[in-house]
Order: C-alpha cells, then sequence, then structure tokens
C-alpha cells in the first residue's frame, strides 16, 4: 500500500469519527424548556430567554438569536412562549427541526417528554437514566410529604402548580389563578380550609387570598429553573419540596 493511499485511509477513518462525535446543538426557548433537554442527554444547549427572567414565556425574539436558530440542529419549545411565532413566522426554519414538548413536573409526563427528545436526538441510554433519577426523586418526594404530616393535607393552589402538588401527595381544594382572582373566586376561596396556599414564582396573584386567609403559610414554587440557584429539573423538584418541609 502506497503512502498516498494510507493517507487516504487515514483521511476517512478520521473524516468518520469527526462524523461519529459530531455534537448535536439545541437551541431551548427556556431554562425550562432547556432543562428538558439537558435531562434527555443533550449537552449542548442554548436557551433563548435568560435563566434571571422571572416571566421567561414572554421573552421576544432578538436580532442576535437568528444565527443560533439557524444554524441550530434542533429547537426545543413547549407552544406559551411569545418566541415561538416569531420564530415560525419570521424565520424559514425547517419543521423538521422543532421540537415540541409538553413541560410540566409529574413523573409521567416528565419521563414521557424527555423520552421524545432523546429518541430524536439518539441519547435514549442517557434519558432513561434520568427517568430512573426522577422515579428516585418522586418517590422520596412523597415520603418526605408524608414524614411531614402533610399526605392528603388540603391546600389552595396557584393553577400552575396543582399538578405538582397533586403529585407529590398534597390534596388541592381549591385553584386559583393564572390571572387575579375575581371576587366570587375569592368567595368561593374563603370557605375552603387549608393548611397551606401555594403561589407560582412566575405569576404571583396569591395576595388576596393571603390577605383574606392571614393565618395560613403561603409558600411559592417555581416552574422555571434559574432562581434560588436551581439549574435542573431535580433542583426545582427539591426547591419546591424545601419549601414544604421544617427547616
Amino acid at each position: 500500500m502506497n503512502l498516498r493511499s494510507v493517507a487516504f485511509l487515514f483521511l476517512l477513518f478520521f473524516s468518520g469519527s469527526l462524523a461519529a462525535q459530531k455534537q448535536i446543538n439545541v437551541v431551548a426557548t427556556n431554562s425550562w424548556t432547556a432543562a428538558y433537554a439537558r435531562a434527555a442527554g443533550v449537552s449542548s444547549v442554548d436557551q433563548l430567554a435568560p435563566s434571571s427572567m422571572i416571566h421567561p414565556s414572554e421573552y421576544e425574539l432578538q436580532i442576535s438569536d437568528i444565527k443560533k436558530l439557524k444554524e441550530a440542529d434542533y429547537i426545543i419549545y413547549s407552544g406559551y412562549e411569545v418566541v415561538v411565532p416569531q420564530i415560525q413566522k419570521s424565520l424559514k426554519i425547517d419543521e423538521r427541526k422543532l421540537i415540541k414538548i409538553e413541560t410540566g413536573y409529574t413523573e409521567e409526563l416528565m419521563i414521557r417528554e424527555i423520552e421524545k427528545i432523546a429518541r430524536i436526538v439518539g441519547t435514549i441510554k442517557f434519558a432513561q437514566q434520568s427517568a430512573t433519577q426522577l422515579s428516585l426523586l418522586f418517590a422520596r418526594s412523597r415520603f418526605e410529604i408524608e414524614n411531614a404530616g402533610l399526605k392528603g393535607k388540603p391546600v389552595i393552589v396557584h393553577f400552575f402548580q396543582e399538578a405538582f402538588a397533586r403529585e407529590i401527595g398534597l390534596k388541592p381544594i381549591a385553584v386559583f389563578g393564572p390571572s387575579h382572582p375575581e371576587l366570587h373566586e375569592l368567595a368561593a376561596i374563603s370557605e375552603k380550609e387549608a393548611v397551606l396556599i401555594i403561589d407560582n414564582v412566575h405569576n404571583q396573584v396569591a395576595q388576596p387570598i393571603s390577605a383574606m386567609k392571614k393565618s395560613v403559610k403561603v409558600v411559592s414554587f417555581l416552574n422555571f429553573p434559574g432562581t434560588h440557584d436551581t439549574q435542573t429539573l431535580e433542583d426545582v423538584i427539591l426547591y419546591n419540596l424545601s419549601q414544604l418541609l421544617p427547616d
């Protein structure tokens, strides 16, 4: 075999290795969809709305976002974001690059959506490991709630936090939001006896309820990672759980 043939085979092998190692670049609309992508096993994730933003769903498309969106292998979104129709109407993005997921904090939903991403990007083994960790974390959360004597206890909860409250063993008896509660809603809630009022950090509207029920403890749960030293989905679950448990 001559030197030229050896060089050709080397280049063929080297280029094949690079292709196998090609990093998948994902752009996520916010810290929540980004956290789902990372849980699915995507190592290179860029997000549009900054993690410090209290209302990430209101983030609007910036000129600096256009290049990263066009160069992304995939764009992960949920559908409630202001930026989504802007991307769909203003940029000619191949629809095959768009991955729509449902964001939430219930075990079944989270595992389903993480594995949905993983099947598309080819990281299913990593996603299955994440699923196992999430199942263990939810089991721990339910145990902690029961151990604290909160299992089945009545709570008044923000619309965006109802599913998580049920998932860990609390009993929502009244749901408010996402808009400020109206008088007839406050009247109905006033008749409910609860041990906690659970608001939503990103859309806090519980003040009229807490003013009416001054003896009831008020806590606020997160959805979007970023504040209170949270980065991952697990961080958010642990932060929310910590708001319920004694120090």
